[in-house]
């Protein structure tokens, strides 16, 4: 009688048992990432079966690479960007109208973290005008608490009208 031959998605568990002491000695963040790994090389064993020629495990990293880059291309069309300027760097995405944004606020030589850094340095808390008027004199002070008051009240009363009801025919 003839041997049987495994199937890939036989070979492919095999090979996916043997990374456990790997995957045990992750993270459980990593741990979390390389499951949904594991679960892309699961996604193709079918076209896997057939180049049963090809060596299993290389087949399943191909799997795998497969899923990734249908990931990025994905992100690409919903509009995300990824740039990084150095290996520290952290990896965002933002939308087509942010990067767009982004780039034409980008001066000659500057990289996006600086520009989102500069861009971000605008603004000014609150707490830095602590204390700005305290040197107003009293009187220029008044002026400018009536002008507020007059500024809110309601409209009617800063023309100098009140409302009259009309009443029907």
């Amino acid at each position: 009688m003839g041997r049987t031959i495994p199937t890939y998605r036989l070979h492919l568990e095999s090979i996916l048992n043997d990374w456990m002491d790997y995957r045990r000695a992750l993270r459980e963040k990593d741990r979390e990432a390389f499951d949904r790994l594991v679960a892309k090389a699961r996604q193709h064993a079918s076209a896997a079966s057939f180049a049963a020629h090809l060596d299993p495990t290389a087949l399943a990293i191909l799997s795998i690479l497969l899923e990734t880059e249908k990931e990025i291309g994905a992100a690409k069309d919903m509009g995300m960007h990824m740039h990084t300027q150095d290996e520290m760097a952290k990896n965002i995405a933002v939308a087509d109208d942010v990067y767009a944004m982004l780039s034409k606020e980008k001066r000659e030589g500057e990289s996006f973290s600086d520009v989102i850094r500069r861009l971000g340095k605008r603004r000014k808390s609150l707490l830095e005008f602590a204390g700005a008027w305290a040197d107003i004199p009293d009187e220029e002070f008044r002026e400018m608490e009536a002008a507020w008051a007059w500024a809110n009240q309601p409209l009617e009363e800063a023309l100098g009208r009140r409302g009259k009801r009309v009443e029907g025919p």
